[in-house]
């Protein structure tokens, strides 16, 4: 299984850019050094999710942005894209290993230490934990699970934790002395009106 090279991943949410094209705001972000990207437009139909992934790709150098989608193995199959990330309760990471080979990248969400002990067991290669902060995106979640709990999942889990959920630039320090291997982002860069410059201070921050 290949290991992860990013800190920093970037979760796609396309009502959080004030109306920009979510391609656009992308692009600025790519051309700022954002080093993954995660697709995660769960109300796009099969062809706009597949043209909206083949628009991202075209910004991309091969090898230079990790483009990973949201739950959809055949997509990542279909459009070569880096890898696939699953929910809680999607397919088995393992089972999906057996489809896409021993090359791409497969993440997972988690709310729990049994979670991230189940996808460690799977063969996951790096799991995605939270909400850490209260956050509106994360509610329909559960409440926050804060900076103990995460901590103690570091401690135990095999493979690297990204932390997400109200992930600010302020709050990526105290992520990372929790053991978090990086943060996962949606409003705290789609949201500013300057994602470009965001994505400069999140890399200087998980950099210290």
């Amino acid at each position: 299984m290949p290991p992860i090279d990013f800190r920093l991943l970037l979760v796609t949410d396309r009502h959080q850019t004030h109306g920009c094209s979510l391609a656009t705001v992308l692009s600025d972000a790519i051309k700022a050094g954002v080093p993954a990207i995660q697709l995660r437009e769960r109300d796009l139909s099969t062809s706009e999710l597949v043209s909206l992934a083949q628009e991202i790709q075209t910004m991309t150098n091969p090898g230079s942005v990790s483009l990973i989608v949201n739950d959809r193995v055949d997509l990542m199959m279909a459009l070569n894209l880096d890898g696939v990330h699953l929910r809680s309760d999607s397919l088995p990471p393992r089972s999906v290993r057996r489809l896409v080979g021993p090359g791409g990248l497969i993440g997972v969400s988690t709310h729990s230490v049994e979670d991230v002990r189940r996808a460690n067991q799977g063969g996951a290669d790096y799991v995605v934990f939270g909400p850490i902060f209260e956050t509106p995106s994360k509610r329909p979640f559960g409440p926050s699970l804060g900076l103990d709990l995460l901590a103690d999942v570091c401690r135990q889990s095999l493979t690297p934790v990204i932390a997400i959920g109200g992930i600010t630039r302020e709050r990526v320090r105290s992520v990372r002395r929790a053991g978090a291997h990086g943060v996962a982002v949606i409003g705290a860069l789609l949201s500013r009106d300057d994602i470009g410059e965001a994505v400069r201070e999140f890399t200087q921050a998980l950099e210290m």
